[in-house]
């Protein structure tokens, strides 16, 4: 008997076909090789080399796609599309004025490729050569007006630019034409939050970006199957608080009490009725209303003038402010804090992070902005609000956020949970050097190194250092180029005997 032969071993197109089913499954490698039995077929063909340059863009091996990339414009060297995508392995490989020819290439062939134009621009901004990335998007939405990425990305280049008014409906434009663009709404929502007379906007923009990373949290849940035991713990623990505040999630308050009750490490694996009841939890956000107060956010109680004299004069600039909120303003923050299920990213210390381009911003937090502008001006006139956010911690680590400094020229850091939470008064808040970092230093550098690097830094400069021990309301406002970190803590368990902090940065680092 005959041997059945498959047909498909040898045809190209049926090759080709396959290699992109498994694109579509996420299995790079080995559409590359069904891509190289293309090739080794027909060799004289650009197709399949593109194809694999795309494939190898998706593993990151962006050298290799250059070469496949060049091979292919090689045989067809009339194709805008290829050195367009060329361009792109090329940005990746931070070669940007060589990215920079591919695309001049691509439109060159095509004077009306907006992929091409947008793209440029891209790389231009990489150079900090804004105005002609500006140039160049506005030749890409010429081409297509409707092009959200480039209106996203000419908003960029604005914002670089200090074209703030501009910048803002240039990202407007292309929310309203995509919608989905998350990280276009949330640059949207940073500078919305700089008017205080778009309490609306900024709601509508904080709700959507909320929601937006909830589903990106239960998509994640999806993926790992499995859940941190402190995240556990805090979830249900809030769901309690919720449901005692009127708020009932009933599924949810059973299954994590039922996954609690199982818990024997630091991760729980899930199954999948566990997965689906704690996602669709997680897609439910509940953000409370935290709007402006008729009356004053910080405590007129003190001596706004003094303080910010002292802050003025010391060297290096450091104040420590008790009673920084009014008492409704404490009562409210609060409220959002211990209501809002906006608290998404986990932090290996078991604490929980929540900022504001996910949905950590209010009327009340923006007042308390805007009141700390207008009553202490030298410190905070003319420096923008950068970034808002809160950490909630469990005790059961015994300590917070590790050794860093921050993007920002001015740092107000401060704590909103009662003192009785607090079992070591002398402790609790946050030490803060004396020994800035340096202006060499990059992002990575000041703020990711590890914690032995930069506390090797500080004992080789002789670096001093400032133990500000934890109270309710008081705030720590400082250079934001001081290095710091949360002090040792030992609070109460329970849900409102959390430790929060709440931080707003004013300023770009370096900035006169």
């Amino acid at each position: 008997m005959s041997e059945k032969r498959d047909h498909t071993q040898a045809d190209p197109e049926a090759i080709l076909q396959q290699a992109f089913a498994l694109v579509d499954a996420g299995r790079h490698e080995e559409a590359i090789a069904h891509y190289n039995r293309v090739i080794s077929l027909v060799p004289g063909a650009a197709a399949p080399y593109v194809c694999r340059g795309d494939a190898q863009q998706d593993l990151r091996q962006f050298e290799a796609a250059v070469e496949s990339y060049d091979r292919a414009i090689a045989l067809e060297p009339g194709v805008p599309e290829i050195y367009t995508n060329r361009g792109v392995a090329l940005q990746r490989l931070e070669k940007f004025e060589a990215a920079i020819a591919s695309y001049d290439s691509a439109t060159a062939l095509n004077a009306g490729f907006a992929q091409a134009w947008s793209n440029r621009g891209n790389a231009l901004r990489s150079l900090a050569r804004h105005d002609e990335a500006l140039a160049s998007y506005d030749r890409a939405l010429a081409a297509e007006p409707d092009y959200a990425e480039a209106h996203a990305n000419r908003a960029g280049a604005l914002e670089e630019l200090g074209r703030r008014d501009e910048a803002v409906a240039s990202y407007e434009r292309a929310v309203a034409l995509a919608p989905g663009l998350l990280s276009t709404k949330q640059r949207l929502l940073a500078h919305t939050m700089q008017d205080a007379g778009k309490a609306a906007r900024i709601e509508q923009l904080a709700a959507e970006v909320a929601q937006a990373e909830a589903l990106i949290s239960a998509a994640d849940l999806r993926r790992q199957k499995s859940i941190s035991d402190f995240r556990v713990q805090h979830d249900l623990e809030q769901v309690d608080y919720l449901e005692r505040a009127g708020h009932s999630f009933p599924e949810a308050h059973a299954k994590l009490s039922e996954i609690h009750a199982r818990q024997k490490g630091a991760r729980i694996p899930l199954n999948d009725a566990d997965i689906e009841t704690l996602a669709r939890f997680r897609e439910q956000v509940f953000r409370y209303p935290a709007q402006a107060l008729s009356g004053p956010c910080l405590n007129p109680a003190n001596d706004w003038a003094a303080i910010e004299d002292r802050y003025v004069k010391s060297n290096p600039e450091l104040v420590v402010i008790d009673n920084l909120l009014s008492a409704d303003a404490l009562t409210e923050l609060r409220k959002f804090c211990l209501l809002s299920t906006i608290w998404r990213q986990e932090y290996i210390n078991q604490y929980l992070g929540a900022f504001s381009e996910g949905g950590f911003v209010s009327p009340l937090h923006l007042q308390i902005a805007s009141e700390l502008q207008r009553t202490m001006p030298r410190i905070f006139g003319g420096q923008r609000l950068e970034q808002l956010w809160g950490f909630k911690y469990t005790s059961r680590m015994g300590r917070g956020i590790n050794v860093h400094a921050d993007f920002a020229k001015v740092n107000l850091n401060f704590w909103i949970t009662p003192d009785e939470a607090n079992l070591d008064a002398n402790s609790g808040g946050m030490i803060v050097y004396d020994v800035p970092a340096p202006a060499s230093w990059t992002y990575a550098e000041y703020n990711n190194t590890s914690s032995d690097g930069i506390m090797k830094f500080l004992k080789d400069n002789k670096a001093g250092s400032q133990t500000v021990p934890y109270r309710c309301n008081r705030a720590v406002l400082f250079n934001s180029n001081l290095f710091h970190e949360t002090d040792a803590i030992r609070f109460k368990d329970g849900y409102e005997n959390r430790r929060i902090n709440v931080t707003y940065l004013f300023g770009k680092r370096f900035r006169d």
